[in-house]
């Protein structure tokens, strides 16, 4: 479970900011609340939050640094193609800050230890790390500085059993050849250090990175049903070719039957030299004079879904099985406008999913933005499930805070409230001026 998760001079956020999943002292919705004894500690978790901004508050940059540090974990370096792409972005580049490390820090919490991971790195011209720390269970593990010197407390690390007695002078060599060897770029906590950690620590510290899905675009994903049953096979060209593929996925009917979306099938199909999902349309269409398509006479028509199908419908079944992933294992799973083109309906079902433990059993975590004041309902979110995100005109710098720092009364009507403006992170524009005056430029040209 993710506990809080900070970040400094990232981009709109200059100032150190903390988003946070642990609940609130607030009394009502109760229910909602996964409560959970870890190594001693007694901790209330949120099952899910709802960020809110204007347009460039920098709603996105959250879930941003969370894909960022998720990929510098995944690939163990800074050096990796799917960070390239970034360089020299992410700081604040509004004033000196600029030329300041960029810090993230992750707490999160497994069935048996809270781990809290914290990096500071530079991303002018090139990545540098310039810190990096690990705490399990606020036991410090490693901890390293001025680029090329890790610091690690072994003679403690092995009377606390986070280092097995007998690799005390081991790991004392080791250390050192790390220190002479340390590069710039690389993470230590994926690195040779991690083999001297006993237990499972390190093997939690991995899955859990696992379970954390963070999708900034989930038109870039790709479709990966598990629970596909083939169907048919046409045939190739050559007898060489196996020809494409189709399956079916019982999961996905199962959504299509209570979305409704129409009375068509939603199958996938892989090419000979592609093994990706597509996604594709079965129509059973009736020739013609006939009255139904139930016919025996009748013709069964595969299209391909991005020509027939609506954006939200697609976008729900690209979402489905990480959905299905999160629920099972306990993960958490981010998303940048989750509901950019999904029904307001849909989202909320997708919420009440999330709060209801029956459902979530093992307290996976759903985290998005949004525009749609539709889900500011005391029924729906607790207070604290209300995350803001605002950004200083003047400075342009983002704050995050929580609808639970108002202490709002329970019969509070947040919604209109939000929409007079009351708890700030709401646009105003008045876009009509900005059109006059372009209508009366256009005039005058013209």
């Amino acid at each position: 479970m993710l506990l809080n998760f900070k970040l400094k001079n990232f981009r709109s956020f200059r100032n150190e900011v903390v988003f946070t999943m642990l609940s609130s002292l607030q009394k009502t919705h109760n229910d909602y609340i996964v409560n959970r004894t870890v190594s001693g500690n007694r901790i209330r978790v949120l099952p899910m939050s709802v960020i809110y901004g204007a347009n460039a508050s920098g709603k996105s940059n959250v879930i941003l640094a969370m894909d960022i540090l998720h990929k510098m974990i995944t690939e163990g370096t800074l050096d990796c193609k799917e960070l390239a792409p970034y360089n020299s972005t992410l700081s604040f580049i509004r004033d000196y800050n600029w030329f300041l490390p960029v810090e993230l820090e992750i707490v999160f919490a497994t069935l048996n230890n809270i781990f809290r991971y914290g990096i500071e790195f530079t991303d002018i011209d090139k990545y540098d790390v310039i810190r990096e720390y690990l705490y399990i269970n606020d036991d410090e593990i490693f901890e390293r500085t001025n680029k090329d010197n890790i610091q690690m407390p072994i003679s403690s690390l092995v009377k606390k059993g986070y280092i097995e007695k007998n690799e005390e002078a081991f790991a004392t060599i080791l250390l050192k050849k790390l220190n002479q060897s340390l590069d710039e770029k690389s993470l230590v906590v994926t690195g040779a250090i991690s083999n001297l950690i006993a237990g499972n620590y390190i093997s939690e510290f991995r899955e859990w990175f696992e379970n954390f899905h963070v999708i900034m675009n989930a038109n870039e994903m790709n479709f990966r049903q598990k629970d596909l049953k083939r169907i048919l096979q046409a045939s190739g060209e050559k007898k060489k070719e196996v020809g494409r593929k189709y399956f079916e996925s019982d999961s996905v009917k199962e959504i299509m039957g209570f979305a409704e979306f129409g009375n068509q099938e939603i199958s996938f199909v892989t090419e000979t030299e592609n093994d990706e999902l597509a996604m594709c349309s079965v129509y059973t269409v009736p020739f013609e004079n006939e009255e139904s398509a139930n016919s025996k006479y009748a013709i069964r028509m595969i299209v391909d879904s991005e020509l027939m199908e609506s954006k939200g419908t697609i976008h729900l079944i690209r979402l489905l099985q990480p959905f299905i992933d999160a629920l099972k294992t306990g993960g958490v799973i981010v998303l940048d406008e989750m509901d950019a083109s999904l029904h307001f309906e849909i989202v909320v079902s997708l919420i009440r999913i999330f709060n209801n433990k029956e459902l979530n059993q093992r307290g996976a975590q759903l985290i998005f933005n949004t525009h749609n004041p539709i889900y500011l309902d005391g029924e729906l979110l607790r207070h604290d499930q209300i995350v803001m995100v605002e950004k200083d005109k003047d400075n342009l710098v983002s704050e995050i805070y929580s609808l639970s720092d108002y202490k709002l009364r329970p019969e509070e009507r947040i919604l209109k409230n939000y929409l007079d403006g009351k708890y700030g992170a709401l646009p105003h524009m008045d876009l009509e001026i900005a059109f006059k005056h372009i209508l009366e430029r256009e005039a005058k040209q013209d």
